[in-house]
């Protein structure tokens, strides 16, 4: 397991996020990939955690089922409550791409879900409210 400092993660976490980069779809590993899925995917995988880093008002509107909310502004604080795998949602997939970039360098094996709740309510999957 990487050493995680519990004074500062939750800065150390937006710093890496800021580093990153902000915009969607410009985030991505120095081999310029990043690990993403479809909601298609998503929706066929059973054993992987799916992490849900919208806040806690935006999660209780709606979600995938089995999500397990942290959001982006407690991450830092809870990183040791993170899978070594797992996947990452948020709304349109901004956020989770952030996480994604910002925790894959410190062993975590991360993976963006590509378009967010909204493309998985658009495609019609079940929601959990």
């Amino acid at each position: 397991m990487i050493p995680r400092d519990p004074i500062r993660p939750r800065a150390e976490l937006a710093s890496l996020c800021i580093r990153a980069g902000g915009t969607k779809g410009s985030l991505v590993r120095e081999n310029g990939s990043m690990q993403e899925i479809t909601v298609a995917e998503l929706s066929a995988r059973t054993d992987t955690p799916l992490i849900d880093v919208r806040e806690e008002g935006e999660f209780a509107a709606g979600r995938v089922p089995g999500a397990v909310n942290i959001p982006l502004s407690q991450l830092g604080e809870r990183l040791g409550e993170l899978p070594h795998e797992f996947d990452v949602i948020c709304k349109v997939g901004g956020r989770s791409a952030q996480v994604v970039a910002a925790l894959e360098p410190r062993g975590y094996d991360a993976t963006n879900v590509v378009g967010g709740t909204d493309a998985w309510i658009d495609a019609g999957y079940e929601v959990e409210r």
